[in-house]
């Protein structure tokens, strides 16, 4: 998402990120706001709470896999597997600021990998 409007401005300078932004963003901009307007209008219908709870394993699901992929990019070696699984284990366990455990996997990255 971030590279698209980069990509604009090398091309076409300011006029370039405009348009590539607008175009980017845009139309899923406009159907999220179509879609927020319906999910209020209909807060009270039955099946507006079955949907919704259809949608939490689909999220958690998502969320998992691109977490997956990500380490499976960023750790090519055990050893960075196994800061990758402690940094999981961590977040998932502990209370911790995301970024304390990305700046301990980062340390432990350099200090190990």
């Amino acid at each position: 998402m971030m590279i698209v409007p980069l990509v604009g401005w090398h091309v076409a300078g300011w006029a370039g990120l405009l348009v590539s932004s607008v175009a980017k963003f845009g139309p899923s901009s406009i159907v999220t706001l179509l879609v927020m307007g319906a999910w209020r209008r209909f807060k009270d219908r039955p099946w507006r709470r079955i949907v919704q709870a259809g949608l939490v394993p689909l999220t958690v699901g998502l969320v998992v896999a691109s977490g997956l992929l990500i380490a499976e990019a960023s750790a090519p070696n055990w050893r960075l597997a196994a800061i990758v699984a402690l940094a999981t284990g961590l977040s998932m366990s502990k209370r911790l600021h995301p970024l304390w455990v990305l700046a301990g996997g980062a340390l432990l990255g350099l200090l190990f990998a």
